[in-house]
């Protein structure tokens, strides 16, 4: 039976129809019946499609169904495919690799074998086997069109629809009345720090780390050293921002412009004062620490990605005698800062700080409406670990089964 399979798939694919061996057609051969091309629904991408079709019936004597032969071409003729099935059983097929929306049709064959096909063990050349193929069976046209929802991400978007209404609500009540936020003593210290650099007659150091503009702990930083200005803007002083992208530093040229513009002080904006150093990790580093040993500055702000030049950064301004706050999403760098720091924000405290800083309705509705929904994501966690834990133990198994779903999808 193998070596009739392997003889069968030679023959179709090397396309050597010997005329003693094969005919192409045979009326009196019944051919597969209602044959149906269709989207397959399980198939998000749209690139899949079933064909089925109804195995012949009434297989005359001394000849047996050996498989089936699929074409799928597009209606537009600038594709086909061909594919031999040598399993008789089989009444269904999935084409895959297809381009979505697009047109297709479909035809099946039945092939047919004698009963007592004589086998040639050993032979050079494969034997000569009589194959016949009967009419073909149409199905189509179809296109795949792909599921517009996939059922096993509901989970989802309920989480989805329930945390963007917790922000909607927020954002509501905030606007109403003020909200309660956790002190961040590395927040509260900004002003310190600014109060320090005023008394003192120094400079400000800010360091909004080596990441790029499009990073989110360096739009933190961004954001920080905005409220920074507005507030060091009515005392003239000065802030220096060595930056090491010239994005970056664009960027942070127009914020602090208009936090001066915001407190009445345009004229006391100095460009000059936020420069582009360099691209190199450790260039940069050797430039900031230059600048803190040379100006002597009253405080340090790093704010945003940082990596191995973090110790170093610390160790400097330690030396310098400089009040330091530091503040990162970096958990490697976040031992080097807690050491070398005077205070240090941690992960998303960074996030946190634009809100904190501004109170506007709008960050503060966004900062409570994450916060509520992790807790109610953590209770859910605890809840279904409880349910399921229960379900196993007392012996009910359904149980366990329709947390796995509403939490796994």
């Amino acid at each position: 039976m193998r070596r009739l399979r392997a003889v069968i798939v030679w023959v179709l694919l090397t396309g050597s129809f010997w005329p003693a061996a094969i005919v192409l057609a045979a009326a009196q051969l019944p051919p597969p019946a209602s044959a149906q091309l269709a989207d397959d629904p399980e198939d998000p991408k749209g690139t899949v499609m079933s064909l089925d079709w109804q195995a012949p019936t009434h297989i005359p004597d001394g000849w047996r169904l050996a498989g089936y032969r699929i074409w799928l071409a597009c209606d537009d003729r600038r594709c086909s495919l061909e594919r031999v099935l040598l399993d008789p059983s089989t009444t269904k097929a999935k084409i895959e690799g297809l381009d979505p929306l697009r047109s297709y049709r479909a035809m099946v064959q039945a092939i047919y074998a004698p009963a007592k096909a004589a086998l040639v063990v050993g032979a050079a050349t494969p034997p000569e086997v009589p194959l016949r193929f009967s009419h073909p069976a149409q199905g189509g046209p179809a296109s795949p069109a792909g599921a517009l929802y996939d059922p096993s991400k509901t989970n989802v978007l309920v989480g989805t629809v329930v945390l963007s209404a917790i922000v909607l609500l927020t954002l509501h009540y905030a606007r109403r009345r003020a909200f309660y936020i956790r002190p961040i003593a590395g927040l509260q210290a900004v002003d310190d720090a600014i109060g320090r650099a005023t008394e003192m007659g120094r400079p400000m150091l800010y360091v909004s780390g080596l990441g790029g503009v499009g990073s989110i702990s360096t739009i933190a930083a961004m954001l920080i050293l905005g409220h920074v200005a507005r507030k060091t803007a009515p005392y003239d002083t000065p802030i220096l921002v060595p930056c090491n992208d010239p994005l970056v530093m664009s960027v942070e040229r127009e914020i602090v412009r208009e936090a001066y513009l915001e407190a009445g002080r345009p004229d006391a904006f100095r460009p000059d004062l936020i420069f582009y150093t360099t691209d190199s990790q450790f260039g940069y580093v050797a430039a900031v620490d230059g600048i803190i040993m040379r100006e002597r500055p009253a405080a340090n702000l790093y704010m945003g990605t940082f990596f191995a030049e973090a110790l170093i950064l610390g160790e400097t301004g330690n030396i310098a005698g400089c009040m330091q706050i530091a503040g990162t999403d970096a958990d490697t760098q976040l031992p080097f800062f807690i050491t070398s720091c005077d205070y240090t924000l941690m992960g998303e405290e960074l996030y946190a700080a634009s809100a904190y800083l501004s109170r506007h309705p709008v960050l503060v509705a966004q900062l409570k409406g994450q916060d509520i929904g992790k807790s109610l994501l953590a209770l859910i966690l605890i809840l279904g670990l409880g349910l399921a834990t229960f379900g196993q133990l007392c012996g009910v198994p359904s149980l366990y089964e329709l947390v796995r779903k509403l939490l796994a999808g």
